[in-house]
């Protein structure tokens, strides 16, 4: 244990880890969310949390809720900037501004119906939402939005740690601290393990508010340990930035001849094509600068699955 939180917190951002504390939640990363929102909210005192639209955060009752599509919830969903399929018709820095300005009118607007959320949780880059990294500027912003108003932001990075993107941590590419990471996959070196790292203020719980039979691993913390110290000592990260903008401008240039790949979009190693049917009518436009993109082709991406795998 002491080997591996030594590693990991050698790995995090300096400014987020020299105030940071860690707690060991279950084997999975829907564990560590859960333990994310039942921290934000013992150490608010309120209930309700901000989450975006195409997120995933887990299987599990709460990180399921504030997952995209899931209904009957207690969360406030937000627009996530998106330049191939804004909601807002317009796309690029624009877009995202947008977005940023009605979650900014939302929390604001005393008559929008949102009272003070606990909390606020992203995903750097969304993965099961489509591979859609969130420019640097907005999350500064979500950062600037979320500390005024004192709201706790929680970074899930489940998906996108240990070098994925590019960069160590995927928060590392806009320079923002958050109050909360949460943590898995990647960092049990395969085997089953997730923490959370958070601000030592937060720190307000009860001995044992979130226990578990299997969250304190010993074989899974000596694989993390190891993996983490093997990312770190041979730039892994940064031969994923490589790597990824080496594949990233390939796909690109694949596009052109292959109407079929409608978007290519991702950061470092994590990189997804958005396959859609250019035969088919355009979904409609909601802005006149913004131009419509072709309907997904389900079958399709499944073909091209199946060729693959």
């Amino acid at each position: 244990k002491d080997a591996f939180t030594t590693e990991l917190f050698a790995t995090l951002p300096r400014e987020f880890a020299d105030n940071a504390r860690i707690q060991f939640c279950g084997p999975a990363g829907t564990d560590a969310v859960e333990a994310a929102f039942k921290l934000v909210r013992s150490a608010t005192g309120r209930e309700g949390l901000l989450t975006f639209t195409g997120a995933y955060h887990g299987m599990t009752a709460g990180a399921l809720e504030a997952s995209g599509g899931a209904r009957d919830v207690r969360v406030t969903r937000l627009p996530f900037p998106q330049d191939y399929r804004c909601p807002f018709g317009v796309g690029g820095e624009r877009g995202a501004a947008l977005g940023a300005r009605w979650t900014e009118h939302l929390l604001d607007d005393e008559k929008g119906g949102v009272p003070a959320p606990a909390g606020m949780i992203v995903e750097p880059v969304q993965g099961e939402g489509g591979v859609n990294p969130a420019p640097d500027a907005w999350l500064r912003t979500m950062r600037e939005i979320t500390r005024a108003r004192g709201i706790p932001l929680i970074a899930d990075e489940v998906q996108t740690g240990v070098g994925r993107t590019g960069a160590f941590w995927a928060v590392e590419h806009s320079g923002i601290v958050p109050d909360v990471m949460v943590l898995s996959k990647a960092i049990g070196g395969s085997l089953p393990l997730a923490v959370i790292v958070y601000r030592s203020e937060l720190d307000l719980w009860q001995p044992g508010a979130h226990a578990g039979t299997f969250r304190g691993n010993q074989l899974a913390m000596a694989a993390g340990a190891a993996t983490l110290a093997y990312v770190r000592e041979n730039g892994l990260a940064e031969r994923a930035a490589a790597l990824g903008a080496r594949m990233l401008d390939s796909l690109r240039k694949l596009r052109a001849d292959h109407p079929g790949i409608g978007d290519v979009r991702g950061r470092g190693l994590m990189i997804g094509l958005e396959l859609v049917d250019p035969e088919a009518a355009p979904l409609p436009a909601e802005a006149d600068d913004h131009a419509p993109a072709p309907p997904p082709d389900p079958a399709l991406a499944r073909a091209v699955q199946q060729e693959c795998l």
